[in-house]
C-alpha cells in the first residue's frame, strides 16, 4: 500500500524515573480515526488520492527491570493511496502499516532519552511478537455494522 504520510508530532513525551521492581507494563494503543481535516478557507481537505486518516498512538512502557518509563501521545496524518472505505474496512496488516512509523519514532525517542539518562540507549522492539489489534472506537463500529445488517 502506497501512503502518503505527514511528519509525526509528538504531542507528549515523559520519562520518568521507576523503580526496576515495578509492574512491567507495554501499553501501546494504535488509534486510527478520520479527522475531517480542513485547509485555510475552512474546507475540507480533498481525498481524491483516498481517504486522509489520523495515527494517534498513546502509549505507556516500563520493561521488565528497567529503572525508567516512558509514556506519551504520538501521532501522524496518512493518506492511504486508493483507500476510500471505512476505518473498521483496514486489516491488521495494514493498520500496522500505516502505525509504524509513529511506533519507530517511540522506539527512536525512548533509545535516545535512555542514551543521555542512563549512558546507554535502551533498545524497544515492537516487531517482534507484534499483535496490532484494532482500537475500541474500531471494535464498536464492526458490531454496530454487523447489528445493523442482521437487522435488514
Amino acid at each position: 500500500m502506497k501512503i502518503n504520510k505527514g511528519e509525526v508530532t509528538v504531542q507528549s513525551f515523559h520519562y520518568d524515573v521507576e523503580a526496576p521492581t515495578a509492574d512491567t507494563k507495554t501499553d501501546l494503543n494504535i488509534n486510527i480515526e478520520h479527522p475531517g481535516l480542513k485547509d485555510e478557507n475552512g474546507q475540507l481537505l480533498p481525498e481524491d488520492e483516498g481517504k486522509i486518516l489520523q495515527v494517534v498512538v498513546p502509549f505507556e512502557i516500563h520493561m521488565e527491570d528497567a529503572p525508567f518509563k516512558v509514556s506519551g501521545l504520538i501521532g501522524q496524518v496518512v493518506q492511504p493511496i486508493g483507500f476510500h472505505g471505512e476505518i473498521q474496512d483496514l486489516d491488521a496488516k495494514q493498520v500496522q502499516q500505516l502505525s509504524r512509523p509513529v511506533v519507530e519514532y517511540i522506539e527512536t525517542l525512548t533509545y535516545q532519552v535512555t542514551s543521555v539518562t542512563l549512558n546507554h540507549g535502551v533498545s524497544l522492539n515492537f516487531t517482534n511478537n507484534a499483535e496490532i489489534t484494532p482500537n475500541e472506537a474500531v471494535e464498536e463500529l464492526r458490531a454496530e455494522e454487523s447489528k445493523n445488517k442482521e437487522d435488514k
